[in-house]
């Protein structure tokens, strides 16, 4: 299922002219990863907007646009569970069930706050 984002960054690719390839050299990703995030089969990776705006001349309106839809498709991340232990996988089914009470949310919080600032 195509997202928001990825109708925006295909309009831009195509906008300018580039092919899947010329975009993905631009922003230093794969033209099959580059797809994949049109079609809402991947994530959009952190840098990916940094990277847009460095290589292509947005408008004020399409920044907009694309912020927007970049908030949108956060909402709907996919995540790949195959390598993952059960007890992680589990720990993300709990979680994501809203089989879990407002406590213990914010035990799981606290412990990846903590988790964070040891980086």
């Amino acid at each position: 299922m195509i997202t928001e984002f990825g109708k925006i960054l295909r309009i831009i690719r195509i906008n300018c002219g580039d092919s899947a390839k010329d975009m993905s050299e631009k922003l230093g990703i794969s033209a099959s990863y580059l797809s994949a995030i049109e079609n809402g089969k991947r994530n959009v990776p952190d840098n990916l907007c940094d990277a847009l705006r460095a290589n292509y001349k947005l408008s004020a309106e399409d920044e907009e646009k694309m912020s927007k839809a970049l908030a949108m498709s956060l909402e709907n991340m996919k995540l790949d569970l195959a390598s993952l232990d059960e007890s992680r996988k589990s720990v993300i089914y709990a979680v994501a069930k809203e089989g879990l009470d407002d406590e213990t949310i914010e035990r799981i919080c606290q412990v990846i706050k903590l988790n964070e600032n040891k980086e």
